[in-house]
C-alpha cells in the first residue's frame, strides 16, 4: 500500500486511545448513558467480522500466490510454526511464575493459622482455638466460592446444564439399555427354545445389535460430558487434528472456524501454482478481490474511534452497573494484577526481546506501528475481528511485506493465542490454590503445573478468535487439573475485561511472528523487492494484462 494511505490515518491512534479513555470514563460516571452506546458497538464489531472470512481466504491466497513457487512456503512456514509454538510455551512458563510468585488463590490469615498450628500440639486450648479459627475461615472462604460461582450467569446456566445432561441425558439412555436388555434376553430365550426358527434366529440378531447400540451410546455420552472419564493429552490432540478439516466450508465460515478455510486456501491456491495460464482469470480475481477488501479494511478504520468508543463505553456501563467494577478491586485485585503483569512482561520483554534478536530493529518503534492494531484487539477482544486492522498496519505502518501479512497475520489469529495460553495456565494454578485449602489432594506441585501447562498450551491453540473463547477452553485445562468446573464463576466477574488485554497480547505477538517471518522471506528471495505491490504479481508469464 502507498505512503499516501499510511499518512492519512497518522493521527487516528491518537483518536482511538482519546475514544477508549472517554468511553471508559462515560462508563465510570453515567453508565445509564453508556449502555445505550451498546448498539453502535454492536454494529461496528459486525462490521469487522463481516470481513473476516472472505479476507482470511483472499488474503491467504493470494500470498500462495505471491510466492510463485510453492516450495518456497517451505521455510517461512516452518518459521511460523516454530514461533507460534516457542512464544505459547514462553507465556505459559511466564505465566505460571507470575502466579507462583504473587499466589493471588492463596489466603494469607489461613496459610498464617496453618502454619501456626503445626507447631502447637494437638489436644491442647490453644490446638482448638487454632482449629476453630481455620475452620471459620474456611467457611468464609468457601461462602465466597459460592456466592462467585452462583452469582455468575454464565457459569450457573454452565453447572445447570452439565447436570441436566448427565441426569436427563444418561438416565434416558439407561432406560434404553434396559430396555435392550429385556428384548435382547427374551430373543435369547425364545431361540433357545426353537433354535431352527430363521425368524427367531433374525430377531436375535437385531435385538443384539440394538444391546450393543445403546451400550455404546452410553459411552459416548459418558465420554462427552467427562463422567467417568479423566480427558488426556491425547484428547486434546485429536480434537485439535480434527479442527484442521471439516465436511462444510459453508458451514464452518459461518461458525468463524477459520482453520479449516485456511487448510483449504493453503492447498486450493498452491495447487493453482501449478497449473499456469490455465487459471490466470481465477489468480487476477484473487489478487483484485483482496486489493478491494483492503481498501473497504481502510474505509472502516475511518469510524474506528466511534465504534471503538461505542464498545468500551458499552462494556464498562454495564459492568458498573451490575457492580463488577467495585467486586474486582476489592475481591479479585491480586488475581487481576498477576495477569497483568505476566500479559505486560510477555509483551514487553518476551515479544520485543524476540523480535529484536530476529530483525535488529528497534521493538518499540514496531510497537507504536502496530498500536492502532493492539488498540482495536483490546476493543473488541477478538482477534479475529481484529485482522483486517492488524493486516492494514502491518503494511502500511510496520512495513511488513504483503506476502508475509496475508500467510502469517491469518493463520496467527487462529491458533497463536500468547495471552490466552498464559491466562489459562495462571487462572488454573489461581484456583488451586483458592482450593487447596479444602482438598489437600489437589496437585499444585510441578508435576501438576506441568500438566496444567502443557493443557493450557494445547488449549489455547485450539481456542476461536472470538470474544471470551478461552472460557470455553478453560474448562478442558480445569478438568485436567482435577478442579471443579464451576470453579470457573471465581474468574468469570473479571473476564470481561482480563480478555481484552490478553486479545491484545494474541494481535502483538501475531505482528511480531509476521515481521520475522518476512525477513525469512527476503532473505530467500535474495533481498529482491516485493513481488506484492501489485495485481501483476498474479500475472502468469506471456500473459496479457
Amino acid at each position: 500500500m502507498s505512503e499516501k494511505k499510511s499518512d492519512g490515518h497518522g493521527n487516528l491512534t491518537y483518536y482511538i486511545i482519546g475514544a477508549i479513555i472517554a468511553a471508559i470514563a462515560t462508563g465510570y460516571f453515567a453508565p445509564e448513558i453508556a449502555v445505550k452506546f451498546d448498539v453502535g458497538g454492536e454494529v461496528f464489531l459486525s462490521l469487522l467480522m463481516m470481513m473476516v472470512v472472505p479476507l482470511v481466504v483472499m488474503s491467504v491466497m493470494s500470498g500462495i500466490l505471491g510466492l510463485g513457487d510453492v516450495r518456497k512456503l517451505g521455510k517461512p512456514g516452518a518459521y511460523a510454526i516454530g514461533y507460534y509454538m516457542c512464544t505459547t510455551v514462553l507465556a505459559v512458563l511466564v505465566g505460571l511464575i507470575v502466579v507462583n510468585i504473587i499466589k493471588p488463590g492463596v489466603n494469607k490469615d489461613l496459610e498464617g493459622l496453618q502454619v501456626k498450628i503445626k507447631k502447637v500440639e494437638k489436644g491442647s486450648a490453644e490446638y482448638d482455638q487454632l482449629k476453630v479459627e481455620i475452620d471459620k475461615k474456611k467457611k468464609e472462604i468457601q461462602e465466597k466460592i459460592n456466592k462467585a460461582a452462583a452469582k455468575d450467569e454464565k457459569a450457573r446456566k454452565a453447572l445447570e446444564e452439565r447436570k441436566r445432561l448427565q441426569g436427563d441425558g444418561l438416565k434416558k439412555l439407561e432406560g434404553e439399555l434396559k430396555y435392550a436388555q429385556i428384548l435382547y434376553d427374551r430373543a435369547e430365550s425364545d431361540l433357545k427354545e426353537n433354535s431352527d426358527s430363521e425368524i427367531l434366529k433374525q430377531d436375535f440378531q437385531i435385538a443384539s445389535y440394538n444391546l450393543q447400540e445403546a451400550k455404546d451410546a452410553i459411552v459416548r455420552e459418558k465420554e462427552f460430558l467427562g463422567v467417568n472419564k479423566e480427558p488426556t493429552i491425547w484428547d486434546i490432540i485429536q480434537n485439535m487434528l480434527k479442527m484442521l478439516v471439516t465436511d462444510n466450508l459453508f458451514k464452518a465460515a459461518s461458525n468463524m472456524n477459520l482453520l479449516p478455510l485456511i487448510v483449504f486456501s493453503i492447498i486450493f491456491a498452491a495447487m493453482l501454482t501449478t497449473m499456469g495460464d490455465k487459471v490466470f482469470a481465477i489468480n487476477r480475481m484473487i489478487g483484485q478481490g483482496n486489493e478491494a477488501l483492503m481498501s473497504f479494511v481502510m474505509l472502516l478504520m475511518n469510524i474506528a474511534p466511534i465504534g471503538i468508543f461505542c464498545l468500551v463505553a458499552g462494556k464498562f456501563g454495564h459492568a458498573n452497573l451490575e457492580g463488577k467494577l467495585g467486586e474486582m478491586v476489592g475481591q479479585q485485585g491480586y488475581y487481576i494484577l498477576t495477569i497483568l503483569l505476566g500479559l505486560g512482561f510477555h509483551a514487553f520483554i518476551t515479544l520485543f526481546a524476540i523480535y529484536w534478536l530476529f530483525t535488529k530493529k528497534n521493538p518499540f518503534t514496531f510497537f507504536k506501528n502496530m498500536s492502532q492494531a493492539v488498540l482495536t484487539a483490546f476493543s473488541t477482544a477478538s482477534s479475529s475481528a481484529t485482522l483486517p486492522v492488524t493486516m492494514e498496519c502491518a503494511v502500511d505502518k510496520a512495513g511488513i511485506s504483503k506476502k508475509s501479512t496475508k500467510f502469517v497475520l491469518p493463520l496467527g489469529a487462529t491458533i497463536n493465542m500468547d495471552g490466552t495460553a498464559l491466562y489459562e495456565a495462571a487462572a488454573a494454578i489461581f484456583i488451586a490454590q483458592i482450593y487447596v485449602a479444602f482438598d489437600p489432594t489437589i496437585d499444585i506441585t510441578l508435576k501438576g503445573q506441568m500438566i496444567i501447562a502443557l493443557t493450557a498450551t494445547l488449549a489455547a491453540i485450539g481456542a476461536a478468535g472470538i470474544p471470551e473463547a478461552g472460557l470455553v477452553t478453560m474448562m478442558i485445562v480445569l478438568t485436567a487439573a482435577k478442579l471443579p468446573v464451576e470453579a470457573i464463576g471465581l474468574i468469570l466477574m473479571v473476564d470481561w475485561l482480563l480478555d481484552r488485554f490478553r486479545t491484545a497480547v494474541n494481535c502483538f505477538g501475531d505482528s511480531v511472528g509476521a515481521a520475522i517471518v518476512d525477513g525469512v522471506m527476503k532473505e530467500a528471495d535474495g533481498d529482491e523487492p516485493e513481488e506484492g505491490d501489485s495485481d501483476d504479481e498474479l500475472v502468469p508469464e506471456g500473459a496479457g494484462s
